[in-house]
């Protein structure tokens, strides 16, 4: 018997290290990628969104949601962040809150970051991000509609896209305990579930951001027939909700503290697609406190996190998980900050590159 913990992101010891090497390899080649690219997207009118999507999905990833008996589910991000803030700007977004996940909170292995971030940051926001430019220019002309839609269908398959990420890693390097064709099935199963409930999600605040400031949303200023489907809509809504950008990133920050320090207390305490899948074949029992498991499953694999005691581990302070929302309101801010932080290097960046291009 080993002690386990039900957290939200693939655990150190699921996959091999030459696994978890390689898809560190791709994670670190993949941001770098998107932070050259996203010199395109950012600039200083956008870091202030780009950074209240980061804690924003932080916020969200707090809310597990129930998908089956037992099962839970959580927003990925991928499309959401993709939608609002660019694809490239979306995956560094996405990675950040991997990271302060990972650091501050013991929730996805060390070793396990390449994985998570390829899976969340590239793969989700990439197919995310590629739906939704298909599906836009058949839906359109729908308005605001065809936008939910789009926000729903993209959430979806971007969804089930990062979850057959794990899959591919799984049969390159996986622990014993499940055989890839159990694991392929009920990664698919869980994840058509949870990409239900995260395109809901997605659909909601895409749609909202939508009403109050359209022109906030990257995926509608990155497609012009899309902006003059929605003229006479965005033009009505302006006239009559926030027309202030302050108002609206205020309000945005706003719900995202309320989520994480509130509704963070009603979510369901069942382990997620992931966790589930890793844990098919044991029953997991309480002893003295402590999550044991019995069986044999993937999951017994699963290390304990470095950090598994530091003072804001599983999402409490101290432990106490009366204080988990003080911990997802620091978890929002720490989000927040280390997303701007990248912003404002991205930005040097991109500043740098200019001035080079004047002066040749």
């Amino acid at each position: 018997m080993m002690e386990t913990t039900i957290a939200m992101h693939m655990s150190d010891g699921i996959v091999d290290a030459p696994t978890s090497l390689l898809f560190a390899v791709i994670a670190i080649a993949g941001l770098a990628y998107a932070s050259l690219r996203a010199r395109a997207e950012l600039d200083e009118r956008a870091a202030p969104m780009a950074g209240l999507v980061a804690a924003f999905i932080f916020a969200v990833q707090m809310v597990n949601f129930p998908i089956l008996p037992g099962v839970s589910g959580h927003l990925l991000g991928g499309a959401l962040a993709a939608i609002l803030v660019g694809p490239y700007v979306g995956a560094l977004c996405v990675a950040i809150v991997l990271v302060v996940q990972a650091l501050l909170f013991a929730d996805g292995g060390l070793t396990a970051l390449g994985t998570n971030i390829t899976n969340m940051a590239l793969i989700g926001v990439a197919a995310g991000y590629l739906l939704a430019r298909l599906l836009l220019k058949l839906l359109a002309s729908r308005g605001e509609a065809g936008i939910a839609v789009v926000a729903f269908l993209a959430a979806l398959g971007g969804t089930v896209t990062a979850a057959m990420g794990f899959v591919l890693e799984y049969a390159m390097g996986g622990a014993s305990g499940s055989s890839l064709g159990e694991v392929t099935g009920y990664m698919l199963i869980t994840h058509v579930l949870i990409g239900v409930g995260e395109g809901l999600i997605t659909a909601v605040t895409v749609t909202a951001v939508v009403k109050a400031r359209p022109d906030l949303v990257y995926l509608l200023r990155a497609t012009d027939h899309s902006r003059t489907a929605l003229q006479d809509d965005s033009t009505e809504q302006e006239a009559t909700g926030p027309s202030n950008k302050t108002t609206f990133l205020v309000a945005f920050a706003a719900s995202a503290f309320v989520i994480a320090g509130l509704v963070s207390y009603v979510a369901s305490s069942q382990p997620d697609g992931l966790d589930a899948t890793t844990q098919r074949g044991c029953t997991v029992t309480e002893v003295d406190g402590a999550e044991q498991l019995t069986g044999e499953c993937i999951a017994q694999s699963a290390k304990e996190h470095h950090f598994a005691d530091t003072p804001l581990a599983d999402y409490t302070i101290g432990g106490n998980s009366t204080l988990t929302g003080v911990a997802g309101i620091l978890g929002v801010a720490a989000a927040f900050a280390a997303l701007m932080v990248v912003v404002r290097i991205v930005l040097v960046g991109r500043k740098h590159t200019d001035r080079t291009s004047v002066s040749s």
